[in-house]
């Protein structure tokens, strides 16, 4: 649902998302809703859902990394702030909406590879990754 509310453009309500992604995934449209409300209206993850701030956004973006084809759940660019080298600076995001993504191992290590080969394509651009949780908030991880 998340997807389809940050589509440029894009202006369905989030009740009539959430009916219509309940419907897709067979999940109740009340807790579709609440969680996409958390997100699109928190401080830290609103940014990665608004295209008039992006300078590119993509959903289910498919990459390589170590020979294995993965698939990033967000990937956006912003213009690249004072601090960072390059001209974009690249947001890979996950959602992990019912854990504490941060306290397992083997999910750092999947959004940590994301980063790998997001990196691998933007070589002289800063790429940073992050978890959204369910309830709103963005969990950045550094390097292992």
């Amino acid at each position: 649902m998340l997807e389809w509310a940050a589509r440029p453009g894009a202006t369905a309500s989030v009740p009539a998302l959430a009916d219509a992604a309940a419907q897709a995934f067979g999940v109740p449209p009340a807790e579709v809703a609440r969680l996409a409300r958390r997100i699109l209206g928190s401080p830290a993850c609103a940014r990665f859902f608004d295209a008039r701030s992006l300078r590119w956004a993509g959903n289910e973006v498919a990459v390589a990394e170590g020979g294995d084809a993965l698939r990033i759940d967000r990937l956006v660019a912003f213009d690249a702030t004072h601090e960072s080298s390059g001209s974009r600076e690249w947001w890979v995001l996950d959602y992990k909406l019912r854990h504490a993504p941060e306290a397992l191992a083997e999910y750092r290590e999947q959004l940590l590879r994301y980063r790998r080969a997001v990196q691998a394509l933007q070589p002289d651009e800063r790429v940073r990754c992050a978890f959204i949780t369910g309830e709103g908030a963005l969990v950045e991880v550094e390097s292992a």
